[in-house]
């Protein structure tokens, strides 16, 4: 009988090493969220630093194709696609500790998270989704570049 539970052990606790293994490596990491007024004010805030001769504090990055960041962005954002990121890491920050919004259209948010991830796997720590996207900050008339003419 005490074969029989060392067995029974044996195959329980591979399970479950298995298990835990298998959760840690699906699961990406949870990166934090931010809504259309927090960023709006952290690139006001950012502007007046810089003005002042101070570093900057974050980029932002608009992950959606090049095609649609050339036609509208966030103003102040950069356009590394999520389908060029590898391309395009250059222009990413050389310090990977700097704080990094991300954004697209993508309600369901599955092209930031690849870009995040993307970005997590390049050594970046410091990663931030703006959730809201690109369509909800135009929808709310925050700044957007090139400049629209609203005549």
């Amino acid at each position: 009988m005490s074969g029989w539970k060392e067995l029974m052990i044996t195959l329980i606790s591979s399970a479950v090493m298995v298990f835990i293994a298998g959760s840690e490596s699906s699961a990406g990491p949870d990166f934090k969220t931010i809504d259309t007024a927090q960023l709006h004010s952290m690139i006001v805030d950012n502007a007046y630093k810089i003005e002042g001769g101070r570093e900057k504090q974050f980029t932002v990055i608009d992950a959606r194709t090049k095609e649609e960041y050339d036609e509208a962005h966030i103003f102040s954002s950069i356009s590394i696609p999520e389908n060029a990121f590898e391309e395009s890491i250059n222009l990413l920050p050389k310090n990977r500790g700097i704080l990094l919004v991300v954004y697209c259209n993508d309600e369901k948010l599955e092209t930031i998270r690849k870009w995040a991830d993307r970005a997590a796997s390049a050594g970046y720590t410091n990663l931030t989704i703006y959730s809201e996207g690109f369509l909800v900050w135009k929808k709310k008339k925050m700044p957007v570049a090139p400049l629209q003419n609203s005549f």
